[in-house]
């Protein structure tokens, strides 16, 4: 019974390694030769941000505050954004619907609502791009007090120096 078990075993592990090496050989074939591969690249859009963090400071339990983005591609042909991501419910980012020329600018617009959010903050937005690199992250940070906390609490508390 122990021969048969550790026979079982032993198959099933070596096919496992084998399925395996098959999904890692399968991934670096992409069709392309390393010259075009690396052709592409230098001709890929680049997303350069005015500012790629952002912070609200401190906020009242409920506030909603919204900041743009701003951005221009500066690669060498058309950038298309496919799809904005944000960390949670508490944040909402628009993106363009359109292609951006070569040398054209636009912007991201991104809105934190503070409701249920009492404490620090840091949320990050993901753009993911036909650009080099093909996703770019986005910060803010918030401070939220609570609906209770005192004006001279919070004037307390923003004379702590930031670390």
């Amino acid at each position: 019974m122990k021969k048969l078990f550790l026979a079982l075993t032993s198959t099933f592990i070596l096919a496992g390694m084998n399925f395996s090496c098959n999904l890692i050989d399968s991934k670096n074939q992409t069709g392309m030769s390393k010259e075009d591969s690396l052709a592409a690249l230098a001709n890929a859009p680049i997303m350069e941000f005015d500012k790629e963090v952002v912070d609200f400071g401190t906020l009242t339990e409920g506030d909603t505050v919204s900041h743009v983005f701003k951005f221009k591609n500066v690669g060498k042909s058309a950038l298309t954004i496919t799809d904005v991501q944000v960390q949670c419910g508490c944040t909402i980012a628009s993106k363009p619907d359109h292609p951006i020329g070569v040398g054209q600018s636009d912007q991201i617009t991104v809105r934190f609502n503070s409701q249920g959010k009492a404490g620090t903050n840091k949320k990050f937005v993901t753009i993911f791009s036909n650009a080099n690199p093909p996703q770019t992250v986005l910060a803010f940070t918030a401070i939220v007090y609570g609906k209770d906390v005192s004006d001279t609490t919070k004037s307390a508390l923003k004379a702590i120096p930031k670390l």
